[in-house]
């Protein structure tokens, strides 16, 4: 008899504890989802880890998730489950494989990058150094603010603008009006590229807003 009752207990416990297994299940899919929509990257290889134990009664057929201000795209990261009412954060570990930019040779320092110094490969992006690019549309043409070495991944941190107008420099201010134009000569208050906004200041000493043409002058339309 105690026997009996040892087993009647022992079957009890699995089936109270496989709907809690098989939410668990559940609830890495829907993240894998929700992680796959959030970031637009060249890869579905995403692994997500639960740190936080579920509440066992949360069931939660239609979850709702979001980010809580997180500071890293991948690794650890913050988020709450909203199921109804009912809410819950959780802590995941989000591992991420997809294709990411190094050098493919020495970048000395103060160079504008261009196509042939940069590789494309894949590894794990969780693992990477902060702002580590994942195109090479996007680091082509800027500039390394110091030497980058073969196998290095590149991130934002290490480039820089290749600026068309740089601060304190000379250059060649364009008043524009209707059925008018005065040049003039002024020295760039700021840094700037092609269509945007920067600040100049001519010799009378007043101070103008323009915008930076193709051919390096400022124009201010009056």
């Amino acid at each position: 008899m105690q026997l009996i009752k040892i087993f009647f207990y022992l079957f009890i416990s699995f089936l109270s504890f496989q709907p809690f297994n098989v939410h668990a299940w559940n609830l890495v899919d829907e993240l894998n989802n929700f992680f796959k929509k959030e970031y637009f990257l060249k890869t579905r290889n995403i692994k997500v880890i639960i740190h936080t134990p579920l509440k066992k009664k949360l069931i939660c057929e239609k979850p709702v998730f979001s980010l809580v201000n997180n500071i890293h795209d991948f690794g650890l990261i913050d988020i709450i489950l909203m199921c109804g009412s009912q809410k819950q954060y959780l802590q995941i570990e989000l591992q991420v494989e997809g294709e990411y930019i190094i050098a493919k040779k020495k970048i000395s320092r103060g160079t504008k990058i261009a196509e042939r110094d940069l590789k494309s490969i894949v590894g794990r992006l969780d693992v990477l150094p902060r702002g580590t690019y994942f195109n090479k549309k996007d680091v082509i043409n800027r500039v390394n603010l110091r030497d980058i070495f073969p196998f290095q991944p590149i991130t934002s941190f290490i480039t820089r603008p290749c600026w068309l107008i740089k601060n304190n420099q000379q250059v060649t201010v364009k008043l524009q009006g209707k059925n008018f134009e005065i040049i003039l000569i002024g020295k760039s208050l700021n840094h700037g590229n092609r269509r945007e906004k920067i600040r100049v200041k001519i010799k009378s000493g007043k101070i103008l807003t323009g915008i930076i043409s193709k051919r390096g002058e400022v124009v201010v339309i009056l």
